[in-house]
């Protein structure tokens, strides 16, 4: 099957492990054969003799067995060494394997889009990562060493059993049809349902994931109960699907276990009339009776095996469709060469959509570089639409997006987004220091360089007074945290890269005038001039731009200076009028008017993502 050809081509060196596990599984089969073999030797040509011929003295008959007896003991610790060594090299080789799937998933999960992580539940993500990897994992180190071993036990037993009776081995193997029918049919019944409960963990894991996520939320609005209620829904029906799987093993189980015990009482059986008809003797039972369980022992199995071998083939075909997906954006195969960016940006008759809907048109700009730019306009207008082309977080369905000249596809993807520090409004941080949060983007750089840019971010007070300062341990997303101070350590963070591009989406919303008056001034003052584009909703945070652009409707509306943008009494000036509390009755109608109006062409955007990539636009 195509699925094992996948999993098991991850296996790369420890290939040459795993067929040593299987060959020494091999001898401790024919090891495990010989012991009965032994027995009969004692039977036959020992215990039987001393009984029909009392003249054979013990000390004969002990110097006979001796031997017998140290051969069986050295084979049997043999056996042990064997297994033991086969166990542990088939598991070294299933986990490096499986090591290697997860580097994989992991890898192709870090070069997917925005898109691509939206688009998909973060539930069934780490689902796939995790509990998937985790059934190809048995499958390598057990389920198919365990296939390999039930045949291989078959055939020793059967060329045992053939040897010695033909026909004692061919009413053995006559209720073997019955097992298999019960199997196959097993296997039918359960694959669906086991692709179905994947799928129901995955949104299990989901609900949980966000519960956690957005637990503040949940306990501010009092919906506890709901979401226990949610889970316990989803929760029953992963419960009643895991009931159904079991309900089918259990109806054609008992068939095969049944088919098992047969093939026991059988060989006492059938192999007692033998004996008294002379057709074998007496150690010809035994090897029958010590041996039947080799060849019972794999239509036991036999349920169990393709139980685990469906519950692989499931989560082998949901890992592989992460592993196959390809990157909406990618770096492209000849990259120009790598030199420093001065940040001049130029947009040029760009144009964005998703789903049909148009967020950008039309747009064209010139940024020179170390130019401060702002840009404002209502809820979805298409502000940080702009951010993520330049990023390339998408790309556009028309037009072109530079940097110094050269298109941003022509960048190898990791060195544009280098040049490019970015402060979103949403802040993740990690849960470590916050000298490594500010330091993420840049990892070896100067704790220097740590401190003068929490300087310039306002941060470096409020970081001193933490109990360990800038050793202190940051909770998961910056818990514990204020709002103003998760979003004055993503500016430091943006800083700390001292990149020739600086986007601050609106980055000191949560933060007093003081402050980010503060923070503009040491901005201002940094040795190294930045191309800085600042989206904010505040004219506080733009009045000192080079140039303002207002964008309403995913067009650019206004553009100029603060004081070319109130001479022009637009947009620009109705918020201006209305944030100094200086604008008549009038004003503020006209400005609802104006953003209704923008909330009504531009609707989708409350449900869309401002980031969402354009169909069919993504390269």
């Amino acid at each position: 099957m195509s699925q094992i050809k996948w999993a098991f081509s991850f296996l790369g060196k420890s290939r040459y492990k795993l067929f040593t596990a299987y060959f020494l599984m091999i001898l401790s089969t024919v090891l495990m054969s010989l012991d009965p073999q032994i027995v009969k030797k004692i039977v036959n040509e020992v215990l039987y003799p001393m009984f029909e011929d009392p003249t054979i003295s013990t000390s004969t008959v002990v110097s006979q067995l001796i031997p017998l007896i140290v051969l069986g003991f050295g084979i049997l610790v043999l056996r042990s060494g064997v297994r033991f060594l086969s166990n542990l090299f088939r598991e070294q080789a299933s986990q490096r394997a499986t090591f290697e799937i997860r580097q994989a998933l992991y890898k192709k999960l870090s070069e997917q889009s925005r898109s691509f992580l939206m688009a998909n539940r973060s539930g069934d993500l780490i689902n796939k990562c995790t509990g998937d990897v985790e059934a190809i994992n048995h499958f390598i180190c057990w389920v198919s060493y365990s296939i390999f071993d039930s045949v291989v036990m078959l055939t020793v037993v059967l060329v045992v059993f053939f040897s010695i009776s033909w026909k004692f081995t061919l009413l053995q193997l006559a209720l073997a049809p019955f097992a298999f029918w019960a199997a196959i049919t097993l296997g039918k019944k359960v694959r669906p349902i086991f692709g179905e409960a994947r799928k129901q963990l995955s949104r299990l894991n989901t609900v949980v994931t966000e519960n956690i996520s957005g637990n503040r939320v949940v306990r501010a609005f009092c919906r506890e109960e709901f979401e226990i209620e949610k889970f316990d829904k989803e929760n029953l029906k992963y419960y009643e699907m895991n009931l159904k799987a079991n309900k089918a093993w259990t109806t054609y189980s008992p068939v095969m276990e049944t088919v098992g015990n047969i093939m026991n009482g059988t060989a006492i059986i059938v192999g007692s009339m033998l004996v008294i008809l002379g057709q074998i003797t007496v150690g010809d039972l035994l090897v029958f009776t010590s041996l039947s369980w080799m060849m019972n022992e794999p239509f036991l199995m036999l349920g169990f095996l393709i139980n685990d071998t469906q519950r692989f083939l499931v989560s082998c075909e949901r890992v592989q469709e992460l592993y196959q997906s390809q990157p909406e954006i990618q770096s492209p195969e000849n990259p120009v060469p790598e030199k420093p960016i001065r940040g001049e940006i130029d947009l040029e008759h760009v144009s964005l959509t998703f789903d049909g809907n148009p967020i950008l048109k039309d747009i064209n700009m010139h940024i020179p570089a170390g130019a401060t730019v702002g840009i404002m306009g209502p809820t979805g207008s298409g502000k940080s639409s702009i951010f993520n082309l330049i990023n390339r977080f998408v790309d556009p369905n028309s037009g072109h997006v530079k940097i110094d000249g050269i298109d941003v596809h022509k960048y190898q993807l990791q060195y544009l987004r280098r040049n490019i520090g970015i402060a979103l409004q949403d802040v993740f941080l990690f849960s470590d220091t916050v000298e490594s949060n500010i330091a993420y983007g840049v990892p070896d750089v100067s704790n220097d360089v740590v401190y003068d840019s929490a300087v310039d971010a306002a941060a470096d007070e409020f970081i001193k007074k933490l109990p360990d300062g800038y050793d202190t341990i940051v909770g998961e997303r910056g818990m514990g945290l204020s709002g103003g101070q998760k979003q004055r350590l993503a500016l430091a963070r943006a800083l700390a890269m001292n990149a020739p591009i600086l986007i601050l989406d609106d980055t000191t919303s949560a933060v007093d005038m003081e402050t980010e008056q503060y923070i503009q001034q040491r901005l201002a003052a940094r040795e190294k001039k930045a191309t800085t584009l600042i989206v904010a909703q505040r004219i506080s945070s733009v009045k000192k731009a080079d140039i303002i652009f207002i964008l309403q409707d995913g067009k650019i509306t206004e553009s100029g200076s603060h004081s070319e943008l109130l001479e022009k009494k637009g947009y620009y000036y109705n918020i201006y009028r209305i944030q100094q509390g200086i604008a008549t009755e009038e004003d503020i109608d006209e400005a609802r008017k104006a953003i209704a109006r923008e909330v009504k062409t531009s609707a989708f955007s409350s449900h869309k993502p401002e980031f969402a990539p354009a169909k069919g636009g993504v390269h």
